[in-house]
């Protein structure tokens, strides 16, 4: 056989193997029944989870690998780092850089809680707990690696949905995938796992419960739980299909196309915030356990009662794919508009009476070079001031009334290049919100 021959025959073999590859995926012959799991385990590997930053196949492996963070580093805006200070605690160590703390002078009092991505000595996400004089006090270790069920390495899942409570302790859950939620005491410690699929919240009612999504939020279906906070148990569970019985003249949850009710993220339910004894008096309205709840999908904000299942009032459009809408002392809910599908590519905080439906912008990202087009988390703090997490900035702000940054907070994990770490969310408490110094007693 010449030269010629052999390229004409190994040309034939490639036409031959290309031809027989697409047969296999179109009409699913052999061997199709063999390579389909394994093509469908890479493609949502390569997909990663719809909350994650958009990387590469090759990024993400070397993310779980454990030689970059592709999946959760991103660009943070310069003007983040303006007088910001390095964060060290022996935790830290692992990183080639700390992150980057600015506090002005007039707003040092009190606590700071940061938590998220840190690639601690002992766990990929957690939290610091930062005193007044700037520095970490103290560490929590956040993982769900010791639950069965759903197994995947940390640094592949997402802490969103979370908090911390007086005596230091904290519940959260890594997304569905995680494999539940988990309480850990003040030194990070397991009290009890509630193994199963949540998601997005944990939000308490100040009774002795809290609130939380169950099942996948890719789903259609939006079920929510009602969980005690000392014992992990389920008390109450709440059916979309049950909500949209009790509700026959509101179609805010027909989305449906040809029957398939699976589409993926059609709805998108990322929180739940009860109307707590202390905040019901200022909103006439309503009544203490209501549920302010956000669908992210369809800029839907609809405040539920869980006891008849009746909605009370809704609104859409205000917000675009927003989260975390909170119940404040002005009568008003404020929301964390990601602004994903608009074209300026900021995120801003939106208030909304929900008496008149006039709806604002109190905090006008486009100002601040903020934007997180998924996740984030804001909280009014008993200062005065709007704390702010912009998750896919990997940076955490403080603004005061005037709209001036305050405190700034950035994950850096590589300065050259302006990348830090995602950030779950950031608090600022006064010095009596603990209930002791936990701090001093846990070694970490």
């Amino acid at each position: 056989m010449n030269k010629i021959q052999k390229i004409a025959l190994l040309y034939l073999l490639v036409v031959i193997v290309l031809v027989y590859g697409y047969a296999v995926g179109r009409f699913k012959i052999f061997p199709y029944n063999f390579v389909e799991n394994y093509v469908q385990d890479y493609q949502t590997f390569a997909a990663g989870d719809v909350l994650e930053k958009k990387s590469s196949a090759l990024g993400k492996l070397q993310n779980d690998l454990g030689f970059s963070f592709r999946r959760w580093d991103y660009i943070y805006p310069k003007r983040a780092l303006d007088g910001a200070v390095a964060v060290e605690h022996p935790q830290l160590s692992k990183r080639n850089e700390m992150p980057r703390l600015y506090v002005d002078e007039n707003h040092r009092d009190g606590y700071r809680v940061i938590l998220g991505a840190f690639d601690f000595q002992k766990s990929f996400w957690g939290g610091i707990l930062i005193n007044s004089e700037g520095k970490v006090v103290h560490v929590w270790n956040l993982s769900t690696k010791h639950l069965p069920a759903e197994f995947k390495q940390d640094q592949r899942k997402n802490l969103y949905g979370l908090h911390v409570f007086p005596d230091g302790s904290i519940i959260f859950s890594m997304q569905e995938h995680s494999g539940g939620l988990v309480k850990v005491d003040a030194c990070s410690n397991v009290v009890w796992n509630l193994e199963g699929q949540f998601h997005h919240t944990v939000s308490p009612d100040d009774m002795g419960y809290f609130w939380s999504f169950k099942g996948e939020s890719k789903t259609f279906e939006q079920d929510m739980v009602k969980v005690s906070i000392e014992t992990g148990k389920i008390v109450d569970e709440i059916h979309t299909a049950d909500v949209r019985s009790a509700n026959p003249d509101l179609h805010l949850w027909k989305l449906s196309v040809l029957g398939n009710t699976e589409i993926g993220h059609m709805s998108h339910g990322n929180d739940i915030q009860p109307l707590t004894p202390s905040m019901a008096a200022n909103f006439p309205g309503f009544e203490v356990g209501d549920l302010v709840i956000s669908y992210a999908s369809t800029n839907l904000i609809f405040i539920l009662d869980p006891k008849t299942l009746k909605v009370k009032w809704w609104r859409v459009g205000i917000s675009d794919f927003q989260h975390d809408p909170n119940w404040e002392p002005d009568g008003k809910i404020a929301i964390f508009s990601n602004n994903q599908r608009s074209d300026n590519h900021f995120s801003d905080i939106v208030t909304v009476d929900p008496e008149t439906m006039e709806h604002r912008i109190v905090v006008d990202g486009s100002k601040l070079d903020f934007y997180s087009p998924a996740n984030g988390r804001h909280q009014l703090t008993d200062f005065g001031t709007r704390n702010v997490t912009s998750s896919q900035q990997g940076w955490a702000f403080e603004v005061d009334r005037s709209g001036k940054i305050v405190s700034s907070f950035v994950n850096v994990i590589d300065s050259a290049e302006g990348r830090a770490l995602h950030l779950s969310e950031s608090l600022r408490f006064k010095e009596d919100y603990f209930d002791t110094e936990f701090w001093k007693k846990c070694s970490n």
